[in-house]
């Protein structure tokens, strides 16, 4: 009788014990992202003439992201590669890129839906073709400098390894006394996050 009870208490104990390994494996499992971001906003450049009078003007921005990242229950982390298409105002032709990290903190409001905020930094390369000082001529101003800001939205998940994301993030971009050169970025964005690796 006492070897049956026993049995019976190491078997319970050990279904418990699994079971608490498979909740704790659910609810912390890290996943790996992949994601495709659309972002549309505005982006303030600086323009210096011959006589270093600085004028700040706004043009509208759009930009294509492919992110790389993970994720545990309250964290993610993401490396963006950025292309932003900007008609910059005064030039013939104008591009910019960046690559940097976004980092996020999650707050959890459901299983499948979460409010994160985060900070940004990364550099980004910049690069204006406008008329030059002489009639007829062109002339270039290419930059690579520092940005940092931040971001705050919310993730829906709509299957187990696919979901959504909406946010908003500003940039402030630490531009080189140039000039032609961006300074500030605000935008909102939309992403189609795939997740791999696990579930919560």
């Amino acid at each position: 009788m006492l070897k049956k009870v026993l049995s019976s208490a190491i078997l319970l104990a050990a279904v418990n014990a699994s079971a608490g390994e498979n909740y704790f494996a659910n609810e912390w499992d890290a996943k790996g992202l992949i994601a495709i971001e659309g972002a549309g906003g505005s982006m303030n450049l600086i323009q210096k003439d011959a006589t270093t009078i600085q004028t700040t003007e706004s043009t509208g921005a759009g930009s294509l992201s492919l992110k790389l990242g993970g994720e545990s229950r309250f964290y993610r982390l993401f490396l963006a590669g950025t292309y932003y298409l900007l008609d910059a105002p005064d030039t013939s032709s104008s591009s910019a890129a960046s690559l940097g990290l976004q980092v996020d903190y999650l707050i959890r409001a459901g299983e499948h839906f979460n409010i994160f905020m985060g900070l940004n930094g990364g550099a980004i390369y910049s690069d204006f073709e406008y008329a030059g000082v002489t009639p007829g001529t062109k002339d270039y101003t290419t930059n690579t400098d520092a940005y940092a800001g931040a971001q705050a939205g919310v993730n829906i998940d709509i299957i187990d390894n696919l979901g959504i994301e909406l946010g908003i993030r500003g940039k402030h971009v630490f531009s080189a006394d140039d000039v032609y050169t961006i300074d500030n970025m605000y935008e909102g964005y939309a992403s189609i996050v795939f997740k791999f690796t696990g579930e919560y």
